[in-house]
């Protein structure tokens, strides 16, 4: 039986640097008589031939040996563009000490940046997008696993703008504040759903004596800053630097359509940021803060 193709199985065959020149010579086109121009053996040559035909990276065809689909998407994709980006090895590390520096204005860094990656001519693959890293969320189920993940490792503070309800999500939430977190939260949920209303019959009839003192701290603590408005789509910032944002379905604007998410992208995360202020202004604060905070 064929061992099967994995990542680690490719990686591995072309982490040998000579498996690795006879796939380049094979992008190009090599003749099985070729002198390879090394200190291998023809049965060494040979072996490492054999692994890159049995992993579908290369194929004889017209009498010379050639990459095959896979092959080719891989040179270029993959050893092309390292062996690129490494000739601008020192350019990508002033990248990463610039991106620590907090004594350095947000927009200057993204600036600098800029001017850094076309200098180094590696415009056509590199952008800031892959510089914070960042993933597609395509159904609501997933979005629900994105949010989760990284409310896990938000320590200092949230941002949240939502017009969904996932109770495993709220709960995570709510405990974050408990533990510390400052959560600045727009609600956009109809009323009859809004959180004010679930806060509410939690404290009215309480599921069980942890719930209700989680809720009923929650509501007192001046980490919770809760308020109400209209939004058009869900975003959510943690610590200032990873962001989530939805996109609307243009077909139908009250259903989940799309999501992306940075991890590392402070400049971002500051737009969205100012962008919840704005919508803040003009949010109410429901009743139930209102009535518990002024006793």
């Amino acid at each position: 039986m064929q061992e099967a193709v994995t990542p680690e199985r490719l990686f591995s065959i072309l982490a040998d640097r000579h498996s690795l020149s006879i796939m380049k010579l094979a992008y190009s086109g090599l003749k099985p008589s070729a002198n390879y121009g090394t200190k291998l053996s023809k049965k060494q040559f040979y072996v490492r031939l054999a692994r890159l035909r049995d992993a579908g990276l290369i194929e004889k065809r017209d009498g010379f040996y050639r990459t095959t689909t896979l092959g080719s998407i891989v040179f270029n994709g993959h050893i092309k563009t390292v062996e690129e980006v490494l000739g601008n090895y020192w350019k990508l590390k002033a990248i990463d000490v610039l991106k620590s520096r907090q004594d350095f204005p947000l927009s200057q860094k993204e600036s600098v940046i800029n001017e850094i990656i076309d200098s180094s001519g590696l415009r056509s693959i590199v952008n800031s997008t892959h510089l914070s890293g960042f993933s597609v969320i395509k159904d609501y189920n997933h979005l629900v696993i994105e949010v989760t993940k990284l409310l896990e490792i938000a320590q200092k503070e949230v941002h949240l703008a939502t017009r969904y309800h996932d109770p495993h999500f709220a709960k995570l939430l709510y405990k974050k504040v408990a533990d510390g977190v400052t959560l600045h939260m727009i609600d956009s949920l109809p009323e009859q759903i809004s959180v004010e209303n679930r806060l509410n019959a939690v404290l009215r009839v309480p599921p069980d004596k942890e719930t209700f003192d989680l809720v009923n701290n929650l509501v007192k603590s001046p980490r919770f800053d809760l308020r109400r408005a209209q939004i058009s789509a869900s975003f959510m910032i943690v610590d200032g630097v990873s962001v989530c944002y939805e996109t609307t379905n243009n077909t139908n604007p009250e259903q989940f359509g799309m999501s992306i998410s940075h991890y590392d992208d402070p400049y971002l995360a500051q737009r969205f940021i100012s962008y919840f202020n704005l919508i803040a202004k003009d949010a109410t604060v429901p009743k139930l803060l209102q009535t518990i905070r002024n006793k």
